[in-house]
């Protein structure tokens, strides 16, 4: 029988970086027992003999913290790259939970196919949709039967639907409801390098296009906002949250300053600002601080919720809607000697007024959302908005 191996000084001084990482950058350090906590990870990689070996017990370092935002990525393996396989999805984007229709891409083969947003798919070839990777992993060109439930009607119906087209972020729309109030559907944003813009781009574009119609007040929709890159979705929405500071980031070892100024998201830190993000031709809105309807509920998470806490101490602004998920921890991530990394939640977001918030978010007006009548007159959440903005004075006396 062979004695068991010694953890060797290599995989333990990996360990012990990554421990010291989250030891000193931690946003809830304080709360940690570390010697307990070190204890348990050296008995976990007690065998180690190369840094990969102490992967295990960096998972489990992090499931003993339970701050759920932070994340491990091990070192991509030798040979393993490969591209990955376009996914082809019909021009539609299915809610995780519960397969419903969000998102149709306009004259897209869903659209054309008859359906419709808030329509539930409950099955797919005769088998049921249990999560939406296993509709968009058919191959291109292929054709699938969908049955699909229609809230709205309270009915089922067979569809036949083409995958011909790729799946593609979503896109940020707008658009009038009953000839008064602009409509801003902000979904999540994870496209990095210069298409970080066109996000931004397209959102003020979308903005321009309904500012245009004289709507007297706006409703934001961030429940289907799951987070990404933050200061892109921040440039959008400039517009609507208004020029100066928006709210920032508090932490033990970090405090910056989130402002958004003449088509720039600046960051203070200190004495220094950077600007983060632009546009060159930034709009401006037709009327400032015109009433804000902000619509949030569980699965706006991360960067989602950010986006809530900027539009906190805006004026004339009112929060609809469900609790947030409780990411709302900036992340960090640091990069570990042998390629793999560490995502550390280093600070909480904060409001205008410098308040942190270290939980969930919840809404003014507590509405639950039934995603079978999204966007519809029966979705509860945006007609509750809808009644306040009718109710601000500077929607009162325009058009019904």
């Amino acid at each position: 029988m062979c004695p068991a191996l010694a953890i060797t000084p290599q995989a333990k001084s990996y360990l012990d970086n990554v421990l010291d990482l989250l030891e000193t950058h931690y946003v809830r350090s304080d709360t940690i027992n570390w010697t307990e906590l070190r204890q348990k990870a050296y008995q976990l990689a007690a065998n180690a003999q190369r840094p990969s070996d102490t992967y295990l017990a960096i998972e489990q370092v992090l499931a003993e913290i339970g701050e759920g935002h932070m994340y491990f990525i091990p070192a991509p393996q030798a040979g393993q790259g490969s591209e990955a396989r376009t996914m082809y999805g019909g021009g539609l984007e299915l809610r995780r939970a519960g397969n419903f229709i969000i998102r149709l891409t306009p004259g897209g083969p869903a659209q054309k196919a008859g359906l419709e947003i808030g329509d539930q798919i409950e099955m797919v070839n005769g088998r049921p949709l249990i999560l939406p990777e296993e509709l968009f992993s058919y191959r291109q060109g292929q054709t699938v039967e969908l049955l699909v439930y229609r809230a709205r009607t309270d009915q089922r119906k067979t569809v036949r639907l083409s995958l011909t087209e790729p799946l593609q972020p979503p896109k940020p729309t707008a658009w009038l409801l009953g000839q008064k109030f602009g409509y801003l559907d902000l979904p999540r944003h994870s496209l990095a390098d210069a298409r970080q813009l066109d996000y931004a781009r397209q959102v003020q574009q979308a903005i321009r296009a309904v500012d245009a119609q004289m709507p007297c007040g706006w409703v934001v929709d961030l429940r289907n906002n799951a987070g990404g890159l933050f200061y892109s979705m921040l440039l959008g929405v400039g517009p609507l949250l208004g020029e100066g500071y928006v709210g920032g980031l508090v932490g033990p070892k970090s405090k910056e300053q989130w402002i958004y100024q003449d088509g720039k998201v600046l960051v203070r830190s200190g004495d220094a600002t950077k600007v983060m993000v632009q546009l060159e031709q930034p709009y401006r809105l037709r009327t400032v601080n015109s009433p804000v309807a902000v619509l949030m509920g569980p699965e706006t998470t991360s960067a989602g919720e950010a986006l809530v806490i900027a539009f906190k101490g805006r004026p004339n602004t009112r929060f609809f809607g469900e609790p947030s998920y409780g990411f709302t921890t900036a992340l960090r991530m640091f990069e570990l000697p042998d390629g793999a990394r560490i995502a550390i939640a280093v600070a909480f977001f904060a409001d205008r007024e410098g308040q942190p918030y270290d939980q969930q978010l919840e809404p003014d007006e507590s509405l639950f959302t039934e995603w079978g009548f999204f966007q519809s007159e029966k979705d509860e959440v945006l007609q509750g908005a809808l009644v306040w903005l009718q109710n601000q004075p500077v929607c009162r006396d325009t058009r019904p």
